[in-house]
């Protein structure tokens, strides 16, 4: 029987890398029977029923101390089809032997192990410069070696280089690792991943250990094979990489592309799961605490990432043939300005003041012929935001992360000066044509002189509305940016200043975007970010402020040019139609927003500009039914009058109405109604 235990493993493994790649140490109940009934191809007479192989699972699952069908089991199992029909004429290992060679052997062949020694070889300079950072990556992610490895299997030894608490990787590590690593789509947000059956298979074929129940984990040297054969896999099929060194480096460097990410939220995952004892959907044993070793694999992949941008550089001139670099610097700032406020409102409109790593990816990615690692600019991302209060990479920061971009995209210019580097990165690349900028929404002094004329009428109940929603104006608005200083007549000044987020709150309390108002036709938050961007006074600073009553209406006006109605519409009339839009819900979205403002503090805090009833709400209350009488008073191009929430079923108003009768009154109502 020795003779073929190699070919009942390889059929035993091959088989669990297809069907229950996630644990190729045991074998399911269907897989055992799949094997037997199909892959083997018996003929009818030999084939068991499925119900006796299901017997056989479950009988040698029983009776093993996992309590799994391991390879010992599939060993009896395959022995038990084979003498189950007694010969005369033969012994149970001559049975045994002629089953092997007639059904088992043909099957082995066809997946034999493959032998990457010169591969190996090949690769051997990377995995030196490599091998510090990977410890630390390894260390993460092995464990206590079990008195059966040590013992029985005689592997892992203590060595100076690993602690001995964290010298075996099992499988279970080995997906965790492969999953932050970007070669599986688990917590690693792979785009492109490797199929659990090529994990499987290149951890079985790594490790030196076969023909037994437990494998048990790798040592480092079986880890870095185990890399490699990833590499091999994943980048086969390739023309452009033709050699394993080419192949391990692009795939290091897809490895590299999201660490930044990844490894925060598995550092977050761990937490919860340790500190709640709650098992999380899709945890696996990635999870550690930032208290243990946490330091391990934040540091390792920092490093790891930059060591595979210098590898991937090694060779390369760092120079593009793009052209001239004359470069306008008194232009620039407004222009990266242009480019982080068009990333932003693409994006990331609901927060468009910071920028978040994906933008900046984006950005440098958009850019084919700069050389740069996705993982860099994350690193990138990660220093020059931690440098802000609020961990934000806000304008001033995006400045300076195109400046790192600069310096490490052209080392050659940077070494004469950092503004030298920045002026080839902007002028030839980002600032090649003009995709990256954003436009702004120009009014002409026509429209504006026109829009001015219409939003007097509604000066009033604007000032009330705006009142409301807005707040007092910071020092940093007073005494940095010089604004809200002095206040026009009927704005108070507590509330003289309306942020981004106060302003998203007027919107869906105004038709604009579907919020608390419930709007079927609405303006997206990139529309609303956008025309409050080209619309406030300060730019090209971390903190725009808040909007100024005048700079208000101006925002009214671009979203009034920005929804779509007929091109032939004046701007007074878009003004008149959005209005009428913005009036049809503000008898529902009002009063749920100054009644359920006090709720929704206690439940979670308030959304879409609630307010406690007991502070303001009788301006929003007072400027909307300001607001509604003007608009159906003032327009002159759209039929309102029939349409106005103000009257009822006879045409006549409140005013109007006052002295009447109750019988004529409620006369006038069913006349409406008939």
């Amino acid at each position: 029987m020795e003779a073929h235990i190699e070919d009942l493993w390889l059929v035993f493994v091959t088989s669990n890398f297809k069907r229950n790649p996630t644990d190729p140490e045991a074998m399911r109940t269907r897989d055992f029977a799949e094997v037997i009934g199909k892959d083997l191809k018996l003929l009818s007479s030999q084939t068991p029923m499925r119900a006796e192989l299901e017997v056989m699972h479950k009988s040698e699952s029983s009776n093993h101390p996992d309590k799994k069908f391991r390879f010992s089991c599939f060993v009896n199992g395959v022995v038990k089809v084979a003498t189950r029909k007694k010969n005369p004429n033969k012994t149970p290992d001559q049975q045994v032997t002629e089953f092997i060679t007639k059904y088992i052997k043909p099957l082995a062949k066809r997946r034999p192990k493959k032998d990457i020694t010169s591969s190996l070889e090949s690769v051997e300079p990377i995995f030196e410069r490599l091998k510090p950072c990977l410890k630390d990556c390894f260390m993460f992610f092995a464990s206590l070696p079990t008195d059966y490895e040590k013992n029985d299997l005689d592997r892992h030894k203590p060595r100076p280089d690993i602690n001995a608490m964290t010298q075996s990787m099992g499988f279970g590590d080995w997906s965790a690792f492969c999953s932050l690593f970007n070669l599986s789509s688990s917590i690693g947000a792979a785009v492109k991943a490797l199929s659990p059956n090529a994990l499987a298979s290149a951890f079985m074929d790594s490790i030196q250990v076969k023909h037994v129940d437990n494998v048990g984990g790798l040592t480092f040297e079986e880890f870095w094979e185990a890399i490699v054969r990833c590499c091999l896999i994943f980048k086969k099929d390739v023309e452009s990489l033709p050699t394993p060194e080419d192949k391990v480096k692009s795939t290091l460097q897809h490895c590299a592309n999201n660490l930044e990410t990844a490894v925060q939220r598995t550092l977050g995952l761990g937490n919860i799961t340790e500190g709640s004892g709650m098992a999380m959907a899709g945890m696996q044993s990635s999870g550690r605490n930032v208290s243990s070793n946490g330091a391990l694999i934040t540091g390792g992949t920092h490093e790891f990432a930059r060591i595979i941008f210098e590898i991937i550089r090694e060779g390369e001139s760092g120079e593009v043939d793009a052209g001239p670099t004359a470069f306008d610097a008194d232009d620039a700032e407004d222009k990266v300005w242009r480019i982080f406020l068009k990333a932003n409102l693409t994006n990331n409109p609901r927060d468009w003041q910071a920028m978040r790593k994906r933008e900046l990816v984006l950005i440098i990615r958009a850019q084919k012929k700069l050389r740069l690692m996705e993982a860099d600019v994350n690193v990138i991302h990660q220093q020059e935001a931690g440098r802000n209060p609020a961990k934000r990479l806000e304008f001033k920061e995006f400045q300076c992360a195109l400046r790192s971009v600069a310096k490490r995209a052209f080392p050659k210019e940077a070494k004469e000066s950092d503004d030298t580097a920045l002026s080839k990165l902007l002028n030839d690349f980002l600032l090649k044509t003009d995709d990256l900028l954003h436009e702004e929404l120009f009014i002409s002094d026509e429209d504006w002189e026109a829009a001015k004329e219409w939003l007097d009428f509604f000066d009033a109940p604007l000032k009330r509305i705006f009142s409301f929603f807005a707040t007092f104006a910071t020092d940093h608005e007073k005494k940095v940016l010089e604004r809200h200083a002095a206040q026009e007549e009927g704005i108070n000044q507590q509330t003289c200043s309306m942020k981004w987020a106060d302003f998203l709150n007027f919107c869906a309390c105004s038709n604009l975007s579907s919020g608390t108002g419930t709007a079927l036709t609405a303006l997206s938050l990139s529309h609303l970010g956008a025309a409050f961007a080209d619309s406030i006074g300060s730019t090209k600073v971390n903190d725009l402020g808040g909007l100024t009553y005048d700079e208000f209406r101006k925002v009214l006006t671009r979203c009034a040019l920005l929804f779509d109605y007929e091109e032939t519409d004046t701007c007074r009339i878009r003004l008149e139609k959005m209005f009428l839009h913005m009036c049809n819900q503000f008898q529902t979205s009002v009063p749920r927003i100054i009644n359920d403002g006090a709720e929704r503090v206690g439940a979670g805090g308030q959304t879409a500009g609630g307010r406690n009833i007991s502070t303001n709400g009788g301006l929003l209350l007072k400027g909307v039914r300001e607001f509604n009488k003007v608009l159906h008073d003032n327009s002159q191009h759209l039929s309102l009058k029939e349409e106005s929430i103000f009257k009822f079923g006879d045409g006549t108003t409140d005013d109007e109405r006052r002295g009447s009768s109750l019988l004529d009154f409620t006369a006038g109502m069913r006349k409406g109604l008939s």
